[in-house]
């Protein structure tokens, strides 16, 4: 059984996500007080994003003492909240295992050397492993549902991870924060970023569900996302 997924982001009217150009003296507070208002018992993000919460100290991990298998590892924890980072490589090093008041959890993929998973687990950093050298997110979802009792969700990023889950079909809401600001950089990153090109892949539709002015000239949009893609229109 896989939880319920909520992706929720903060985006320019032209679906750009990095804020530097954008002008506003607090863009983390319109992120941020939207999101605690989304129940969640887990926020999941990608290696870059989750690179701002973890250890800022270089790490040069000694040879394994172990040949430590590559099975999951739930640490003791008395926490009911978790950080989820998507980090197939394992390249975020922890000094702990929270950030503020989540238990960090660590997706990887079997590439990663056993001396990494002895450093997770000397900080009591719990692991779980979505596939041998690219990862299958719908498996990563079940192992959250079933090894953590986490029934939902909400993916804040980055695009490349929100586009990832969107492929896979297994975003059931999108929840928007649509700021009163055109980018207009090119290259910039977006809120979704599946893939070069259009290929054979179809777009995702949605279903409003609600939409509230916020902060003056803000949107908050939340959608459904619709499971078959056949329209009325």
């Amino acid at each position: 059984m896989k939880p319920y997924v909520i992706c929720h982001m903060l985006g320019s009217v032209d679906g750009r996500i990095k804020q530097d150009i954008w002008g506003f003296k607090d863009h983390h507070k319109y992120f941020e007080e939207t999101a605690e208002k989304i129940p969640a018992d887990a926020w999941l993000v990608g290696r870059v994003t989750m690179q701002e919460f973890s250890s800022k100290q270089e790490y040069a991990l000694p040879p394994a003492q172990e040949d430590l298998p590559k099975t999951d590892f739930v640490a003791d924890q008395p926490e009911k909240s978790f950080a989820v980072v998507i980090d197939p490589a394992g390249k975020c090093f922890w000094d702990t295992n929270m950030v503020s008041t989540e238990h960090v959890i660590e997706v990887l993929t079997e590439k990663v050397p056993a001396n990494y998973l002895e450093h997770l687990r000397s900080k009591n950093v719990s692991y779980i492993f979505g596939g041998k050298e690219e990862l299958d997110l719908a498996l990563v979802l079940e192992k959250l549902h079933d090894l953590f009792n986490i029934k939902t969700v909400r993916i804040d990023g980055g695009g490349h991870v929100n586009g990832s889950f969107l492929k896979a079909g297994l975003i059931d809401e999108f929840s928007l924060v649509l700021a009163p600001v055109a980018d207009g950089t090119i290259g910039s990153p977006t809120v979704f970023e599946v893939e070069e090109g259009y290929g054979t892949r179809q777009a995702t539709h949605f279903k409003i569900k609600s939409v509230d002015r916020i902060y003056d000239d803000f949107l908050w949009i939340r959608y459904e996302v619709v499971k078959n893609q056949q329209t009325d229109w």
